[in-house]
């Protein structure tokens, strides 16, 4: 029987309508399983632990409000915390700012030799654990540690265990933000500037206050990280000022909902007045940032300004500071955490003090493999919806950035709050925790990936629909490939970077299941100082170690065309 010219129109039209029907479906089902992630990841703990700095009973459903929780915030021991961190976080900046600038300079602008081991040791202090370094000073200055046979240098080392420390650790972790920011306007100074200058014969200093007012969008930028990072630090101050005393804003919070009794609308309040002193350097930073287009120099007729060429008497000095901040600043603490770490009993007692240790390190390490392979899922897809045109990927970009300024410490209490009720008793287990892991790296994950995603032009979607391939074969055949090297160090990144979280460790551990921060920070508070120091060594030797076996394994295991695309894409 002959068919019609109707009929053949009609019958694939037909046998496409329940494909269509099932892909809207997919595509509303997708749309809501993200919605239930953002609400139980981010919006309802955060939302229900800031609202109870008004309405204390928020989640029991009590819509009542006081002042009393920020009357409480605003005086006594709260304040004073706030206060510690208010002028800790303004010393910080003004202490990585000239730091920073200057290794950017050294870099950048002069012909010091081997300057490119700046550009590692910057790196390698930036993903230097900030615990560590404390926990190094720690055991630098303790009796059975490296200066044990020396009293005067012990008294000095001791004066670390306070807030000398904590400015002095806190900078030297801020110290290479300020360095990449400035270094990107250093390589973009332009030599018509300072030619100028010497043209019409002003003086020396009239040419420093020049390059430094081109210089000032970046040493704003530098400055406003620096003093934003040290107000979010919690592991420092937690390893640093316990012990003697001192605290900060952040410990104040963790104070409130780790005592007896808990205090959620006292540590809420608190987490306001703290957010409220990240607005001045933001302002700061806005306002300079406004002004950027004064000294604007990039150009189609732009000049790289020429190195300085050093004397060798200043070579020297600049050659000697900086083996003197590197020895400080990396060497020193992993020295004093290798030799208190070898105890007297040797080998015999490092056996018998293993079992635990490893235990720490092998749970921390088992939470960041399934939680970072959950962050990049949820990342990916977040970053493409950022790098696409519209409303949705600006509120997310604003979302993402106003969760990078929040202090950790602040979701993990909102976490403890939100998931320790009645209907959602999840508090107590590895669940938890691995959900607050996800939440806090997500929001960096999404910036990691969201250059690469922001590089992949739409045609190639439009290519392979032509060619009669599927969005998930597109996916598998095409945006998979190019992606697959910022997906693997997205990967391990936020891997090493959950093995090493402390705020929510600290609040949501399970019990007898301490990850590897919070079993360093007990057996520091108990002064088992070997354990504190083998546990320290152990820890960054099996991370290490598992980050040259993932890339090991992602050099032999990817297909050589997929890392060929990746180099390919990022040049």
């Amino acid at each position: 029987m002959w068919l019609s010219e109707t009929d053949t129109l009609t019958v694939p039209q037909h046998a496409a309508w329940p494909r269509a029907l099932l892909r809207r479906w997919a595509v509303r089902a997708g749309l809501l399983l993200a919605a239930l992630a953002f609400a139980a990841l981010w919006a309802y703990p955060l939302l229900g632990f800031l609202l109870s700095a008004w309405m204390p009973h928020v989640l029991q459903g009590d819509l009542r409000m006081t002042l009393a929780p920020l009357r409480k915030a605003a005086q006594g021991y709260a304040l004073h915390a706030l206060w510690n961190s208010l002028w800790v976080a303004l010393l910080v900046g003004a202490l990585a700012l000239p730091l920073g600038a200057w290794l950017a300079w050294l870099r950048v602008r002069t012909d010091l030799p081997a300057r490119g081991w700046i550009e590692a040791g910057v790196w390698l202090l930036l993903i230097f654990p900030d615990f560590f370094l404390a926990s190094g000073w720690m055991l630098l200055a303790a009796p059975i540690g490296p200066l044990a046979h020396w009293p005067a240098a012990l008294r000095l080392a001791q004066l670390l265990l306070g807030p000398a420390g904590i400015v002095i650790t806190l900078a030297l972790k801020t110290m290479p933000y300020v360095y990449l920011v400035t270094q990107g306007s250093l390589q973009n100074s332009s030599a018509a500037l300072q030619e100028a200058a010497r043209v019409h014969g002003l003086s020396r200093a009239w040419r420093l206050r020049l390059a430094l007012a081109a210089l000032l969008p970046a040493l704003a930028a530098g400055f406003a990280i620096a003093y934003a990072e040290s107000l979010r630090n919690f592991a420092v101050v937690a390893t640093l000022g316990a012990s003697s005393g001192f605290t900060m804003g952040t410990y104040a919070i963790y104070q409130a909902v780790n005592g007896m009794p808990l205090n959620f609308p006292l540590a809420a309040a608190t987490a306001w007045l703290l957010l409220a002193l990240v607005l001045p350097a933001m302002g700061l930073q806005g306002l300079v940032g406004r002004r950027a287009a004064l000294h604007q120099t990039l150009g189609s007729k732009h000049r790289p300004a020429a190195r300085v060429r050093l004397r060798p008497a200043p070579k020297a000095v600049h050659a000697a500071l900086l083996l003197a901040l590197g020895l400080f600043a990396l060497v020193v603490p992993t020295l004093a955490a290798l030799g208190v770490a070898w105890p007297q009993g040797g080998w015999a007692q490092i056996a018998g003090a293993l079992p635990p240790l490893l235990a720490a390190v092998a749970y921390s390490l088992e939470l960041a493999l399934a939680a970072a392979s959950a962050t990049v899922l949820i990342a990916l897809p977040v970053a493409w919806l950022i790098a696409r045109p519209g409303r949705l990927g600006r509120a997310l970009d604003t979302v993402l950035l106003a969760m990078m300024a929040l202090p950790l410490i602040v979701l993990a209490a909102a976490y403890l709050q939100a998931y320790n009720q009645p209907y959602a008793p999840l508090y107590g287990g590895s669940l938890l925790l691995g959900m607050a892991y996800v939440a806090l790296a997500v929001p960096a994950s999404s910036r990691v990936l969201l250059g690469p995603v922001a590089q992949l032009h739409r045609a190639l979607g439009d290519a392979a629909r032509v060619h009669g391939l599927s969005r998930g074969q597109t996916l598998r055949h095409v945006h998979l490939p190019l992606l697959a090297g910022p997906l693997f160090y997205a990967w391990l990144l936020a891997v090493l970077t959950i093995a090493f979280e402390m705020p929510a460790s600290e609040l949501l551990y399970p019990a007898g299941h301490p990850p590897l921060a919070v079993a360093l920070l007990q057996y520091a508070g108990g002064f088992q100082l070997h354990q504190q120091a083998l546990l320290q060594v152990l820890g960054m030797a099996v991370l290490l170690a598992f980050a040259l076996l993932a890339h090991w394994a992602y050099q032999r295991l990817t297909p050589a065309a997929w890392r060929q695309l990746g180099v390919s894409n990022r040049t």
